[in-house]
């Protein structure tokens, strides 16, 4: 396997710092705790999932010509698009087992954890690197 790219690093390290911080307001404020934790587990293993992806597929585009590359891209952004999808509807399926807030919350870990990186960077990938 190829060494992790540290930008991908950080995004995990921010999924999971967001995981843990959600995971512990929605305990305080849902009653099915468990499936409010269980939900944003789902979600933040899919977030995790999309960084990776998202940086194996820009990667890939930039060995291929301009064309390829914008068709490419706009494949696997799709594909990104149908695997949120596929969570929530599993999230829906299984409300007894997986909370459809805790789920958005977890997917929405990128998205905070792409504002986060600066910071993941500087105080924790850092030092541990």
């Amino acid at each position: 396997m190829k060494k992790m790219n540290e930008t991908v690093k950080d995004l995990i390290i921010g999924i999971v710092i967001c995981m843990v911080v959600i995971c512990i307001i929605g305990t305080l404020v849902t009653d099915n705790k468990l499936s409010f934790i269980l939900g944003e587990v789902l979600g933040s293993v899919i977030a995790i999932f999309l960084a990776i992806h998202l940086n194996a597929s820009i990667g890939r585009a930039l060995d291929m010509n301009e064309e390829g590359a914008a068709k490419y891209t706009k494949k696997m952004a799709i594909l990104r698009l149908i695997i949120m999808g596929c969570a929530v509807v599993v999230a829906l399926t299984f409300p007894e087992v997986f909370n459809l807030l805790g789920t958005l919350f977890g997917i929405l870990g990128l998205k905070i954890s792409a504002y986060l990186q600066p910071l993941t960077n500087k105080f924790i990938t850092k030092k541990i690197s």
